[in-house]
């Protein structure tokens, strides 16, 4: 049936879409991408307006939504909840769909539509895997009469095929049975095996422990104190005398009113010394590339410190392929291989010449370490010679493809360095490089190494400061700058850091956004701010609204607007007295998730105000074709100084903003010439060192 197809009809289909699958992704398993369950569910949503609409579908559209539900795996009670929740109140708030006096009785009808066919679908789905493993059970009976018949057959080809020794002993140690393999590490024939003894054919200082081993098996064996096995190495003794070392396995055989045997095997330990080297040169080495891996450059690195020449010393190359998984996810991890494979051989291919190591530190992350000597070119020229060949285009599986890398470089680190401590510095400089853009280098910088870790151990501690509450909430007063009363407050962050002191606002949401604690703990100050405004309300008989600067992950978060109605809600505080800023990056962008949040709370009386206005002409248009903004802050710069030309343009620009009836704040007021020159050009309020600085809610009552 045809649906609404305005704007906001779409939009509100999205919506519900869109919260629907968040909320159904977060209580049960659903096997594909959010954006292909948000599409599915978008369809969802169309035929459960189609049922509103249409009241003779109705029944036909739930039916369809709750099959639908079951097939997407969303079979749990919570998720019937969620969808019953969320898809009810949706379509309720839907007026558009039918008359308000039959909306409610038509989604009712779809609603219990939707339950009953859900609960059906569960219920056949239910028979269905009865039936299934009842068969199954059926199957897995006469699968197991064959799999006897062949257990039986494959003992046989084992003992026969195998190239391991196996032996059947008595608790005495005479052999009852033994197969080939045995015969050829004893260099006898297999008939001449049975019944010598076990322990005959062991070697003089064996004998006694290999006796105490299969008895004690056997006496075990015959108790019912459990099956366990001993594995030791052994030498047993050949035809001409001389050792066979082996790997000897003893197992006890239970048998049915019988004495028990036991199992013997013996593997050569020719064959396991082989198998040993294997795996020691794969825990050293990448599988992929066959290049050394971390560990071993960690080694080599700590001897290269000790015996490289300390005039020339030595130079470690982190890598870092640019764009590999876009090359990846567009050709496939086939083409990503090969390409990591040429690499490998290219690198090795620049440092031929010199004493080095290239390793693959894992993905697409490459290490080379050279001990400098007198013909050893320069770190510049090495570097460039790595992108040189690295860039270089090459065929893979049909695509002709090329690759760059970005690199940090430690040139020369001092002899007593650790190598860990190397390839941190390593790590940090590539980072830094990678902050350039794409085939980059920089050289190791100890101070900045210094800086990095100092900023990355706050990030890594911010969570618990939190807990320990060291992180606060600080007011910076507005005021008007007609008469100097505090007209509202601003909402700081500071960390009361143990060593470092008190750390900024600023500072304190750049490592939130980095740590992803900016949506948790902006909604941690919103709530804590607007208990402050109710307070001031409570204590001073008027309003002292709040202002707090939304982060961009909490500008685009989908719960905001609930966080916000929700603190409101809990601290009595009115939408009029709470203000979000937002900068005109984030309102603007081309998701418009930010733009729905901060429209709908505009809509509910929430103050918003444009951060770092510009004054320029796109910003401006933006601003004047109706968006939801109030308010708009500049800060003061030198070149907005009283008589400037910029001045004099921007007291232009500020005057249609205040003929469209948009408010203006100026921050960073540090003189009264300031202030008077704003208070001129129109401002309302103003922020800054002339003022006061942020501090505790009693400073703003003063």
């Amino acid at each position: 049936m045809p649906l609404p197809l305005d704007a906001d009809a779409l939009r509100a289909r999205s919506k519900l879409a869109k919260k629907w699958a968040y909320l159904l992704s977060s209580k049960t398993f659903v096997p594909m991408s959010t954006a292909e369950l948000e599409r599915r569910l978008l369809g969802l949503v169309d035929r459960l307006c189609s049922g509103v609409v249409v009241e003779s579908l109705a029944q036909h559209a739930g039916r369809e939504v709750g099959e639908a539900l079951v097939g997407l795996n969303c079979t749990t009670p919570e998720g019937l909840q969620i969808s019953i929740e969320v898809v009810s109140k949706g379509l309720l708030g839907m007026s558009s769909l039918a008359p308000p006096d039959r909306l409610r009785n038509r989604v009712v009808d779809v609603i219990a539509a939707l339950s009953a066919s859900f609960v059906e679908r569960i219920r056949q789905a239910t028979m269905e895997q009865q039936e299934q493993l009842g068969r199954s059970l059926y199957k897995a009976m006469r699968e197991a009469q064959v799999e006897l018949r062949l257990s039986r057959a494959r003992v046989d080809l084992l003992e026969t095929h195998s190239s391991t020794g196996i032996a059947t002993v008595e608790p005495d140690g005479v052999l009852v049975r033994s197969n080939d393999a045995l015969a050829r590490i004893l260099d006898r024939p297999t008939d001449e095996l049975v019944g010598l003894s076990l322990f005959d054919l062991a070697h003089p200082d064996e004998r006694a422990g290999l006796r105490a081993d299969i008895v004690g098996l056997a006496g075990e064996a015959a108790r019912g104190d459990g099956a366990r096995a001993v594995t030791q190495p052994c030498r047993l003794l050949r035809a001409d005398g001389e050792p066979a070392w082996v790997m000897l396995t003893l197992s006890p055989l239970h048998r049915a009113e019988a004495p028990p045997h036991v199992v013997v095997l013996a593997e050569d330990a020719t064959d396991v010394n082989l198998l040993q080297g294997q795996l020691n040169h794969q825990a050293l080495h990448d599988v992929l590339t066959r290049l050394p891996n971390r560990q071993f450059f960690t080694s080599r690195l700590e001897q290269a410190l000790r015996t490289a020449d300390p005039r020339t010393g030595v130079s470690v190359f982190h890598l870092d392929l640019d764009g590999f998984s876009r090359l990846t996810g567009g050709l496939g991890r086939e083409v990503g291989d090969h390409v990591l494979k040429v690499v490998a051989g290219r690198l090795e291919a620049v440092v031929a010449g010199e004493s080095a190591m290239v390793s693959r530190f894992g993905h697409d992350e490459f290490a080379v370490l050279v001990e400098n000597g007198p013909a050893t070119p320069d770190v510049v020229t090495l570097v460039r010679r790595i992108n040189d060949v690295l860039s270089a285009p090459f065929t893979s599986h049909g695509h002709r493809v090329a690759v760059s890398a970005t690199i940090g470089v430690v040139h020369r680190p001092p002899p007593d360095s650790s190598p860990l401590d190397l390839l941190d510095s390593a790590d940090l400089t590539l980072r830094r490089a990678k902050c350039g853009g794409a085939r980059q280098w920089e050289l190791a910088d100890p101070e900045q190494d210094g800086r990095d870790r100092r900023t990355f151990s706050l990030a890594a501690t911010m969570s618990g400061a939190w807990e320990q509450e060291e992180l606060l909430v600080r007011y910076r007063p507005v005021v008007r700058l007609a008469d100097g009363s505090v007209e509202s407050a601003e909402a700081l962050l500071r960390w009361d850091h143990p060593t470092l002191g008190e750390l900024p606002h600023e500072q304190c949401v750049a490592l939130a956004e980095d740590t992803g604690l900016a949506v948790p703990l902006g909604a941690w100050v919103l709530r804590v701010a607007c208990g402050q405004a109710a307070a001031w309300r409570a204590g001073l008989g008027r309003e002292v609204p709040v202002r707090w600067a939304l982060s961009p992950s909490q500008a685009a978060d989908p719960e905001l607007v609930g966080l916000v109605r929700e603190a409101l809600r809990d601290t009595g505080l009115a939408p009029s007295s709470l203000r979000l800023g937002v900068t005109g990056r984030v309102l603007f962008s081309g998701r418009g998730e930010a733009a729905d949040n901060l429209e709908v709370l505009a809509e509910g009386g929430v103050c918003v105000e444009l951060e770092e206005f510009t004054g320029a002409p796109e910003d401006l248009l933006r601003v004047l074709e109706g968006l939801p903004v109030r308010a708009v802050r500049l800060g003061q710069t030198p070149a907005a100084e009283p008589g400037t030309p910029v001045a004099r343009a921007l007291a232009g620009v500020l005057a249609v903003v205040r003929d469209a009836g948009i408010g203006l704040t100026a921050t960073g007021v540090a003189t009264p010439e300031q202030a008077r020159w704003w208070r001129e050009v129109g401002a309302d309020t103003a922020s800054g060192p002339l003022f006061a600085p942020a501090g505790p809610p009693d400073d703003i009552t003063r």
